[in-house]
């Protein structure tokens, strides 16, 4: 954590240098040539300034204005670099600034609307990115990253799963992960996994669905557009794990993955 600390003064430093000393506040104006209606080249004019008092009052209402915007920016971004999870596979990017994307709101259990039948009751269907796999909505609204519940015997049998679940395997979840909800009672479990290196968060969801009689999957990326197969290897890990050790049954396709 010294060395993100130093990284922050560093630049704290380098924004006020920047400040201090830009064109504008030494009294020049940066203009653009064009040409061709493209900015070539850059010169500079001399301002004609204006009584002291009021280019110091500029300044300083120009430098505070700026400070807050920075430091507006920067102390979220600090707090994200502390929230490195305590299982990740080692310290080495554990105080890199990490793009952990904002935690969905509308997890869990919950109506929600249907493209094909109105409604129904399950986890979160996913969106059009492919970095998502859910099989609570019905197929027929999102056929490419809809999966099949799972048939399996308790919530408990996932919840040791994700105990003793492998950071890194198939170099995925490096970044370790974190069960944010267990609730035995309503068959529940709701658990936060990182990347190593980027510090990526993923969210996964496992319910037990009364109406299907089958185990509720969602595994979803949080940011970005693909991604690279991550969220199917982390579902390909629990389920395997299910399979040989509390003898759970998956639907899988012709090529023998769930999705």
């Amino acid at each position: 954590m010294h060395s993100y600390n130093g990284k922050v003064a560093m630049t704290c430093v380098i924004f006020i240098f920047g400040l201090v000393f830009s064109p504008q506040t030494l009294g020049y104006s940066v203009l653009p040539q064009h040409k061709n209606g493209r900015a070539t080249t850059v010169s500079s004019t001399p301002i004609q300034q204006t009584k002291s008092h009021d280019s110091r009052r500029g300044f300083l209402t120009s430098a505070a204005v700026q400070s807050a915007t920075f430091l507006s920016i920067l102390l979220p971004v600090t707090a994200t670099a502390a929230s490195a999870f305590d299982n990740r596979l080692d310290d080495k990017y554990a105080d890199a600034l990490a793009t952990t994307g904002a935690q969905p709101k509308d997890l869990g259990v919950a109506t929600r609307k249907s493209r094909t039948e109105g409604s129904y009751v399950g986890l979160k269907m996913c969106g059009n990115s492919p970095n998502c796999l859910a099989s609570s909505n019905p197929v027929a609204d999102l056929p490419v990253r809809t999966i099949a519940g799972w048939n399996g015997g308790s919530i408990k049998d996932v919840k040791k799963v994700i105990d003793t679940y492998e950071v890194g395997h198939d170099d995925i979840d490096g970044g370790g992960f974190k069960v944010v909800e267990y609730d035995e009672k309503e068959k529940y479990i709701y658990v936060q996994f990182q990347s190593y290196k980027a510090g990526y968060i993923d969210d996964f969801e496992c319910w037990y669905n009364p109406k299907s009689g089958l185990f509720d999957v969602r595994s979803s990326s949080r940011v970005g557009y693909s991604d690279l197969g991550v969220n199917n290897l982390r579902l390909e890990y629990i389920a395997g794990r299910l399979e040989k050790e509390f003898k759970w049954t998956f639907e899988r396709r012709r090529n023998g993955s769930l999705a």
